[in-house]
Order: C-alpha cells, then sequence, then structure tokens
C-alpha cells in the first residue's frame, strides 16, 4: 500500500531481457512483457475497467500527514511497538474431500512482509517458530516496502528467513502489487517455487494436492489468473492469491482453499479492529481472517510486515500454521 518514491529508476529493455530466461515458457515470457509494460507505464490493470494510470502524489501526501500527526501526538513510537508484536497463529482447516494422504498437512502461511522497510523481521519471525516443522511453506507476495525501486535489501532479508525455515517440501511463492518482474529470479534462485499464473502439484500414495499460484490481482490482473485457476477441476487446489479480490472466479472455479494476504487487516484501524481503509475493489468482507465464499474457504493473512508507514493501531501482524484436516462429509 506504499507509494512510490517521486524518484523512480525506470528498468530498461535490456534489463528485462536479463530477468526472462530463454527456458521460460511461452506463456511466462508473454506475462513478462506484459506486467513489464505496465510496471513502466505506471499502469494498474483492473478486472473490470481496462487499466488507469496511478497517483502516487496523493497517497504520498496522506501517508506524509498521518506520520506527522502520530509523531506529535507522541503515539508513533506506540505504534511502532505494536506493529513489532508479531503473533503465531495455529488454525485447523477442515475439508471432507481433502485427499486422505494430506490428512494433517501443515502450510505455513507468510504474507506482506515488507522486509526493507521492517529491519530484523525475518529474525523475529524465525524465533516465533522456532524448532518447528512444516510441510511446506507459501509466500503471498509483497517482500519489497516501496511499488518501485531497488530490491536488494528485500531479497537479502528474504533469503535469510527462507534459508532458516524447516520445510519438507519447501516453499511457494506468489508475487503482490510491490513486486516487480525482476525479482523472480533473486526468489527463484533461492530454490523457492514462483508461481506466476502456473501450478504446482504433491502427490502421496496415489492421491494429489494442487496449488495455483496468480500474479497479483490488484494492479496487474491479466486474464491468464482467471484461466490459471481453471485447474482446480483437476484436483484439490489450494489457491494462492495476493489479495481476495478473486475469490468469485476462483470459488466458481472449484478452488477449495484461498489464501491471500495484502490488506493488512486495514493495519491502522478503530477499536474493535475497524479498518480505515481496505485497499480493495471487491471481496471486501474478506479483508481479514477466515471466511466462506460460495462454500470456498478462505484465509486472509493481516500479514508481518507494514506498509506506508511502520505502525499498527488494533491491528495485529501475524504468522499463520494452517493444519489441513479431513473430516467426515455429513450423512
Amino acid at each position: 500500500m506504499r507509494a512510490a518514491s517521486n524518484e523512480v529508476r525506470w528498468a530498461t529493455t535490456s534489463e528485462l531481457r536479463d530477468s526472462v530466461p530463454v527456458e521460460w515458457s511461452e506463456a511466462r515470457r508473454f506475462w513478462a512483457a506484459n506486467r513489464f509494460w505496465m510496471e513502466t507505464q505506471n499502469l494498474a490493470s483492473k478486472r473490470y475497467g481496462g487499466k488507469r494510470k496511478q497517483h502516487w502524489h496523493a497517497m504520498e501526501l496522506m501517508i506524509t500527514v498521518l506520520e506527522q500527526a502520530l509523531r506529535v501526538t507522541g503515539q508513533y513510537e506506540v505504534g511502532r511497538t505494536h506493529a513489532d508484536d508479531l503473533r503465531l497463529r495455529h488454525i485447523d482447516l477442515a475439508f471432507p474431500h481433502l485427499p486422505a494422504a494430506f490428512d494433517g498437512f501443515t502450510l505455513l502461511h507468510l504474507s506482506d512482509l515488507h522486509l526493507d522497510g521492517s529491519p530484523g523481521l525475518e529474525e523475529r519471525i524465525l524465533a516465533l517458530i522456532e524448532g518447528q516443522t512444516f510441510d511446506l511453506c507459501v509466500l503471498t507476495g509483497d517482500y519489497r516496502a516501496a511499488v518501485h525501486g531497488p530490491h536488494d535489501r528485500a531479497m537479502r532479508s528474504l533469503e535469510r528467513l527462507v534459508g532458516g525455515l524447516d520445510v519438507r517440501e519447501g516453499v511457494l511463492a506468489v508475487l503482490g502489487n510491490h513486486d516487480d518482474i525482476h525479482m523472480v529470479r533473486p526468489i527463484e534462485a533461492m530454490g523457492v517455487r514462483l508461481l506466476v499464473n502456473e501450478r504446482f502439484a504433491l502427490d502421496r500414495d496415489g492421491q494429489r494436492l494442487q496449488f495455483v499460484g496468480t500474479d497479483d490481482v490488484h494492479y496487474y490482473y491479466t486474464d491468464q489468473a482467471t484461466v490459471a485457476l481453471q485447474a482446480a477441476s483437476e484436483a484439490f487446489t489450494i489457491a494462492l492469491i495476493h489479495s481476495p479480490e478473486l475469490c468469485d472466479a476462483a470459488a466458481a472455479a472449484g478452488v477449495s482453499l484461498y489464501l491471500c494476504g495484502h490488506t493488512h487487516a486495514g493495519q491502522v484501524c478503530l477499536p474493535r479492529g475497524i479498518p480505515l481503509v481496505k485497499h480493495l475493489r471487491t471481496g471486501r468482507a474478506y479483508y481479514r481472517g477466515c471466511w466462506r465464499h460460495h462454500g470456498m474457504m478462505g484465509v486472509t493473512n493481516s500479514g508481518a510486515g507494514t506498509s506506508g508507514i511502520p505502525v499498527r493501531f488494533n491491528s495485529r501482524g501475524e504468522v499463520l500454521v494452517l493444519h489441513l484436516r479431513r473430516e467426515a462429509a455429513a450423512e
């Protein structure tokens, strides 16, 4: 949710070529060219309503005014303390049609890390989960604090985080609206499987658990994301999508579990967690916690990091451990 600095250095076409390995599929190369064009033209692509120019100055002004108000009232450090108060949550998710071979499967779900804007966050996360082993880790986007610009600091922190995880089946990830195409190769060099409108499957005892990951659908929606979800008809499917804004298409495609983030659960909220800003165009009811949409279960992670200003009020950053359970179907 953070605005870009006025000092934006746009990538060049030669840098785009360097970021697109020759072994990438034709679909990935097409995606990269389209994403690069949207990034450099400063466009947001909406599912309904085409593309529009991003205007960052109003957001920058709002963030500056809010930060100054917090400092003047002595609340800035209070908010920073709240932002550092990260919690670990274990959630049981039960499905009658979960393949029996995956009963008890554990997912470590991390989202909205914004690592270069939260120094030491990776160490705090690793301390929370020390000694725990998970079947798989899923990352649902926003690794960098700014929307444009350098990503080296965020990638170094992400590498330390990934290197400290104890996971049996590795790490899956998708991109968020703060991430750009030049982050794909560094992320994959860490051994992370990054899904760009793609799927990944695990097989056990002849049974399959499938993951479909899309590009960010808040700023960079393309029909490739919706098409990728059609694979849900082939197996029990978990969708990894940065925001809840594609919930209707995912439910219609037969996705069983939708994992996302993006909203920070409001981050700066009124008492009782009422958000000042949800930063969603659709799926606004699903800005935090567990939810259901037309029979599909969803979880919106409130994020481990912060966006815009490193503070939280009446919301809390979180690291989620999701336990998949197979429950008997009702007779």
